[in-house]
């Protein structure tokens, strides 16, 4: 286990790790390593703009101090602290508080009130399979089936229809029937009046499926697979299979990092800290945080709140709870940021009315940003989504698809310095412009 240990407790010894980070490295860059400032639109708030206090180094050195802009290379020292030195922070775990433990830290220096506020959270899983003498299918269990392991020779029976049942003996069988025509509950009716012991339901179209019975339970294990494993089961009739249906939901405990400057929150930071178990999450979500982090810290003002989110893999859970426990009466956006390590097609999801106001706002500050109005793909979402659930108009920013995330290989290696450096500039100007414009 690995949590962020003495350095959580010295404000002195935080920074100066972060800026000797920093210029660790700046030294790998092609620019030679010098660490500066943004030119980022804007002016910096009274706060960011105070002189900082010089912290000593370890050795008893004198660091330089931070520089009141955002600084890429402080954001790059918290993906490499988060993904490197904590590595995967899958929601619930020691690591995920370890994290939140480290970001309440580096926002508490910055001159914000921080607390963790915790929440339940529910972790769905499903270890389904299909065991065949070659090797085994992933699977998805249809709800209202058993969680069960059954045994038996593998036919097929079409769709489940009176042709497709019409000489096949089920009974002691595993029986496979192609998705289609008929609903689900009427299939697994059908191999449960015949002496079935398991159902497989090959989906009709590329790609796996979850499914359910609706109001009907059955004793037999049922799942679902892809259309692609057609071909495989088909060969497979008559030989002993093996059908494991396991699905179900396990709680768990996770936090929000919620940094508040002075007064209400009227205009929201946001980026969720959690990553799945299999990687460490330097593009999702550690290049997103280290971008809040960066402009938080320099553009700290009444009013302005931070959130950290927790548990966001697992379905929007630290935004939902963030949401359902505050009252928003003041907030008039949020900025959330959901991969900005490597840029492929970057765009801003959510509100139209608020990205058409942020492009406006890059217009008239003459920023030459690549950041444009986009969708995310099909099923998937972030954390915005929560708040423009509840009538806050929100956006999320994201530097384009990554064929790494959700794998071992979202890996800091892979994070994209000046990619990183263009999203910070992008979220730094849009939050300047916003703040700006509400205050006139």
């Amino acid at each position: 286990m690995v949590t962020p240990g003495p350095a959580l407790s010295s404000t002195s010894l935080r920074l100066a790790a972060l800026l000797a980070a920093a210029v660790l490295l700046g030294s790998c860059n092609d620019d030679g390593g010098a660490t500066t400032a943004l030119a980022t639109p804007g002016t910096a708030s009274p706060a960011a703009s105070a002189p900082a206090s010089t912290p000593p180094t370890p050795d008893g050195a004198l660091a330089p101090a931070p520089p009141a802009e955002p600084d890429v290379d402080l954001a790059m020292a918290h993906i490499q602290h988060l993904a490197v030195a904590i590595g995967p922070r899958a929601a619930g775990t020691a690591e995920e508080r370890a994290a939140a433990e480290y970001l309440g830290g580096v926002l508490r220096d910055a001159g914000y009130e921080v607390t963790l506020e915790e929440f339940p959270f529910e972790d769905n899983f499903d270890q389904s399979s299909i065991t065949l003498s070659g090797g085994s299918l992933e699977a998805l269990a249809l709800r209202g089936g058993a969680d069960a392991v059954a045994t038996g020779r593998l036919v097929f029976a079409g769709i489940g229809d009176a042709a497709g049942l019409a000489g096949v003996t089920l009974g002691g069988r595993i029986v496979v029937f192609d998705r289609g025509v008929l609903p689900f509950a009427d299939k697994v009716r059908a191999a449960e009046a015949g002496g079935a012991l398991a159902v497989i339901v090959v989906n009709n179209e590329g790609g796996a499926f979850r499914g359910t019975l609706g109001e009907a339970e059955s004793p037999l294990p049922v799942v679902g697979v892809a259309g692609e494993h057609r071909a495989v089961l088909l060969a497979a009739l008559d030989q002993q299979v093996t059908v494991t249906a396991n699905a179900g939901a396990k709680p768990g405990v996770s936090q929000n990092v919620v940094a508040t400057a002075d007064g209400d929150c009227e205009a929201y930071l946001g980026a969720h800290y959690d990553s799945v178990p299999q990687g460490p999450g330097a593009n999702d979500n550690a290049s997103g945080v280290a971008v809040v982090l960066e402009v938080a810290r320099a553009r700290i003002a009444p009013g302005l709140c931070v959130v950290m989110f927790g548990a966001e893999e697992l379905g929007l859970w630290g935004s939902r709870a963030y949401v359902e426990q505050h009252a928003l009466d003041a907030a008039q956006f949020l900025l959330n940021v959901d991969m900005a390590g490597l840029i492929d097609d970057p765009i801003i999801v959510g509100d139209r009315g608020l990205t058409s106001e942020i492009l406006a706002h890059y217009q008239a500050a003459g920023l030459n940003s690549p950041l444009q109005a986009g969708m995310f793909p099909p099923f998937s979402s972030s954390d915005h989504v929560s708040f423009t659930a509840v009538g806050i108009a929100a956006v999320t920013f994201n530097s384009g698809d990554d064929p790494a995330i959700h794998t071992p290989q979202d890996t800091f290696e892979r994070i994209d310095r000046e990619s990183l450096r263009v999203m910070m500039v992008g979220v730094d100007a849009a939050l300047t412009g916003l703040l700006n414009a509400t205050a006139r």
